[in-house]
């Protein structure tokens, strides 16, 4: 009977070593660090879109009723005293607020308030917000002459075409609490002519 040998070999096993071991954790690391990046853009990318909606909204809305009560409404003229010298003599005149009236005769009053950050529609003396978070807001006013101004060569006492810039910001009346960013900046601008002034 023949021999057996005192020891036998064992077949080699292949086995994850250290360095291939610490190559796939470098791996997964960069790939993880990609998806959260990929993921956090993504995030801000709809923060922001949500903010500047929000935005677009309120300062749509508030272009449109200013809009809508300069081209409904009558006697219109600056609301400063000295503007409204200046508006009255013929020169195209630009400053903060609006005065005019409707066909009810009640005044109205669209008056920006830097300190406050706020833009207001006052209604026979009634104060309202119109819109929040407002960096700047301008109204340009281009004056003309009635037709009996113009027979009896008195002043410029119409307006024929207003234009308004709205610059808005983000406050905490204008966002999400949730979804937003808080660093969002929107202007819009609008021109606008009285219809019975164009008529």
């Amino acid at each position: 009977m023949p021999s057996l040998p005192l020891s036998t070999t064992l077949p080699r096993r292949s086995a994850m070593g250290l360095v291939e071991l610490m190559i796939a954790l470098a791996i997964s690391a960069v790939l993880l660090t990609a998806t959260a990046i990929a993921l956090n853009a993504a995030t801000n990318a709809y923060a922001i879109n949500q903010e500047q909606s929000v935005l677009l909204q309120q300062a749509r809305v508030a272009l449109h009723r200013i809009v809508t009560y300069i081209r409904t409404a009558k006697n219109h003229a600056p609301e400063d005293p000295t503007l409204a010298a200046s508006f009255a003599a013929g020169n195209i005149v630009t400053g903060d607020s609006l005065a005019m009236f409707d066909d009810d005769s009640n005044q109205i009053i669209f008056r920006y308030d830097p300190a406050a950050n706020h833009l207001y529609a006052i209604i026979n003396g009634q104060q309202h917000v119109l819109c929040h978070g407002v960096l700047a807001c301008s109204f340009r006013m281009e004056p003309m002459r009635s037709p009996t101004s113009i027979k009896t060569g008195g002043a410029y006492d119409l307006l024929r075409r207003a234009s308004i810039t709205l610059t808005i910001h983000t406050v905490g009346n204008t966002a999400l609490s949730a979804e937003t960013t808080g660093t969002q900046t929107l202007t819009l601008s609008a021109a606008v002519a009285p219809r019975r002034n164009a008529w």
